[in-house]
């Protein structure tokens, strides 16, 4: 636990819920965002721990997005990439994203 509950629950208005987070992995920057997040991109693992708890919290708040066609799980390497680089903004990345998932409905 970090930012999250036990539940993926967060804190209304500041950390938003875990359940239905396998919709960022639907729109470009969406896979970037979720390990570039700074909760993320900061936590003390290594890359592959850090891939394999990406998977287990798809695979447990958004068992269809994990389980869904093309779905490919992260990687030690993607990890190492991707939090080399962390989010400046993340709260406008975001809503960013949010809004491109509104455009794709």
């Amino acid at each position: 636990m970090g930012c999250h509950l036990e539940d993926g629950s967060g804190a209304p208005g500041r950390v938003p819920t875990l359940a239905g987070v396998g919709r960022f992995l639907r729109v470009p920057g969406g896979r970037d965002y979720l390990v570039r997040v700074p909760g993320v991109a900061h936590a003390p693992l290594d890359d592959a721990a850090l891939a394999a708890l990406l998977n287990w919290m798809l695979a447990r708040f958004d068992p269809a997005a994990a389980s869904a066609p093309g779905f490919v799980a992260f990687g030690a390497a993607e990890v190492a990439r991707l939090r080399a680089v962390p989010l400046a903004d993340a709260t406008a990345q975001r809503r960013a994203l949010l809004a491109a998932l509104e455009t794709a409905r």
